[in-house]
């Protein structure tokens, strides 16, 4: 950002020097400040990985179906019809809609009249941070929550992998193909195809210490074993050690948005400060269940 004109008194108007800008027209025109905070959301978090994120949400709720192991296949089978012959009906009953309700995170911070008139950003990247950091964990929270609740409800959803931390990679006590990560990998497609919905897992998220373990015992070779499978690894604080959940993404749910981010700033003349505020209303939920599986067991 520019250095501060000390010379400038009263306050001069808000300056651009190239792309810079004054924390004095951060403060008055927020929206800049939303911008800043967007652009730490992309950092690593899940919850967009997961969900699509179709239109937006009104009415502060959203109803919505999700798919059970019953809607797989028709109520019978389908046969042979004779020339003339009336066909099989086919349709089952309709399932019970669910609803979802909006959320709303969010959260406050104050700069300081000196910081304003010294143009120090510090506060506003430092505070902004954290709070947007904030916002995106809890969301990324409310995301694995709502993949836990669609599992709980459908047991066949939940697989126990092997542990990773006890293989052996060479000499003679070499663990076998079957106790690899790899295996795991296999394991939890297998149970797509089973299924037979066209569930394609392509992307694995784990916590930290998986993903650590798993370049440990790969190496280099990591990337081709994920690429034989189509998968992508990520990692996030928020899935417990040894826990896994894999997913099609995109394909279990969405993300809808009924205000996305946004800022609003005002300012406490008893105390000489800014006060920035930030917010988003989020809702997420499941629509296919089978397309996510928890897998336990990868740390023992």
């Amino acid at each position: 950002m520019p250095s501060f004109n000390s010379t400038a008194y009263p306050y001069a108007a808000p300056s651009v020097n190239g792309s810079a800008v004054t924390v004095e027209q951060m403060l008055n025109q927020p929206t800049r400040i939303t911008r800043y905070l967007s652009d730490i959301q992309l950092r690593g978090y899940v919850a967009s990985t997961i969900f699509s994120s179709p239109t937006g949400v009104s009415g502060g709720a959203v109803i919505y179906d999700q798919l059970t192991l019953n809607d797989l296949f028709g109520n019978r089978d389908v046969q042979n019809v004779e020339p003339g012959g009336e066909f099989p009906v086919m349709q089952s009953d309709n399932p019970t809609p669910l609803v979802a309700s909006v959320e709303k995170y969010g959260g406050k911070f104050f700069v300081t009249d000196e910081a304003r008139d010294r143009n120090d950003g510090g506060t506003i990247q430092r505070e902004g941070r954290k709070l947007m950091n904030s916002i995106m964990r809890k969301t990324d929270q409310k995301a694995i929550a709502v993949l836990d609740a669609a599992i709980a409800a459908n047991a066949s959803q939940t697989v126990v992998g092997v542990n990773w931390n006890t293989v052996v990679t060479a000499g003679s006590s070499a663990s076998n193909a079957t106790l690899y990560p790899a295996a795991d990998l296999a394991k939890v497609q297998l149970l797509a195809d089973t299924q037979e919905l066209g569930v394609s897992f392509d992307t694995w998220i784990v916590n930290p210490a998986q993903k650590a373990q798993f370049n440990l015992i790969y190496g280099q070779g990591g990337s081709d074993v994920l690429g034989s499978y189509g998968v992508n690894l990520l990692s996030s604080n928020r899935v417990a050690a040894g826990t896994a959940y894999v997913v099609a993404a995109g394909q279990v749910g969405e993300i809808r948005i009924e205000k996305p981010l946004s800022t609003e700033t005002w300012r406490d003349h008893g105390r000489q400060r800014t006060w920035v505020q930030s917010d988003m209303r989020p809702v997420m939920y499941v629509t296919d269940p089978f397309s996510v599986v928890k897998v336990t067991g990868l740390a023992g």
